[in-house]
């Protein structure tokens, strides 16, 4: 992958310019009696040669990689990562709703709501309880099932055509992950108070002259954490569409070279793309099951520091 960004790159990079050598005395006295009229007609020239195009002149694949990655404005608003990041808030809290409605009388699910509370269930026993421990694992787990839905559709609306993955934005993953620290925090500290909270991070028996070394190491890891969170979530989310994306430039790659190989290049592209974007649903559950799965590891740490 990084080879071919690299190629890619060097294909965008203007040709290194070749230094010409001195005129001779006699050039120079030739260039400085000929007319100063004719300079203006080879300006154009040069500049349009050497120039890339303003207006409706070709992208650099460079250049349409990163407005890919990055953020811009969607219809009015200035962030397009922020709609969608609110239409994926929306949408969780709309299934959940209809999930709760699809509830008959005798308190069995049907439709949506199965599908939900299996999920729910999966996140309560295979990933709360397990990790945080019995009883305090059933405490967080709405904010873990809140974790898992919103990444998880969050990352399948960026599959749609014209959409964009919120997670994709680390502004949105590092707010995840402060979030995910917090209840950190909050799993020893509303079990062991502040003061015994701090002192649980110390390791039982460790001899005093150690302190200096681990106290600090101690510290750090607090703040490592959510910093793993935030970039292993932020790092999945692109890479994914950056290949794909990479795979469709090299249509127009190759029809730069010759026009037949674009047309041959196309279908190739095309169906890589396609499998990619197959196993982009794929990562999408891995990711939210991951994020997920590692908060609930990290509150369990400091609810169980014994463990």
């Amino acid at each position: 992958m990084s080879t071919l960004l690299l190629a890619l790159l060097l294909q965008a990079s203007p040709a290194p310019a070749v230094e010409r050598p001195a005129p001779a005395p006699a050039a120079e006295a030739h260039a400085a009696a000929a007319p100063q009229a004719a300079e203006p007609s080879h300006a154009p020239a040069a500049e349009g040669h050497g120039a890339p195009e303003a207006g409706g002149g070709h992208e650099d694949p460079a250049t349409v990689i990163m407005h890919h990655a990055t953020d811009q404005p969607f219809l009015g608003f200035r962030s397009k990562h922020l709609v969608f990041l609110f239409l994926a808030a929306i949408l969780v809290i709309l299934g959940a709703q209809l999930a709760v409605r699809s509830y008959v009388e005798g308190g069995v699910p049907r439709g949506m709501g199965a599908a939900v509370e299996g999920l729910v269930l999966f996140v309560r026993d295979q990933i709360a309880e397990p990790s945080i421990g019995h009883g305090d694992g059933r405490k967080f787990t709405p904010l873990l099932c809140s974790f898992f839905f919103f990444i998880l559709v969050a990352a399948l609306l960026g599959l749609m055509p014209f959409a964009a993955t919120s997670t994709g934005n680390l502004a949105v993953t590092m707010g995840l992950a402060l979030v995910s620290f917090a209840a950190q925090q909050y799993g020893g500290i509303s079990k062991y108070g502040l003061i015994k909270h701090f002192k649980n991070l110390i390791p039982p028996g460790l001899p005093f002259w150690l302190l200096p070394v681990i106290v600090p190491v101690e510290i750090l890891s607090m703040f490592t954490k959510p910093f793993a969170l935030m970039i292993r979530l932020f790092a999945n989310m692109l890479a994914g569409h950056m290949v794909i994306t990479t795979l469709l430039l090299l249509i127009a790659l190759m029809g730069r070279v010759n026009w037949l190989a674009g047309v041959a290049m196309a279908p190739i592209s095309i169906l890589l793309a396609l499998f990619i974007m197959a196993l982009e649903v794929l990562v999408a559950f891995i990711q939210a099951y991951i994020f997920t799965l590692l908060s609930a590891i990290f509150i369990g740490v400091y609810a169980h520091p014994a463990h």
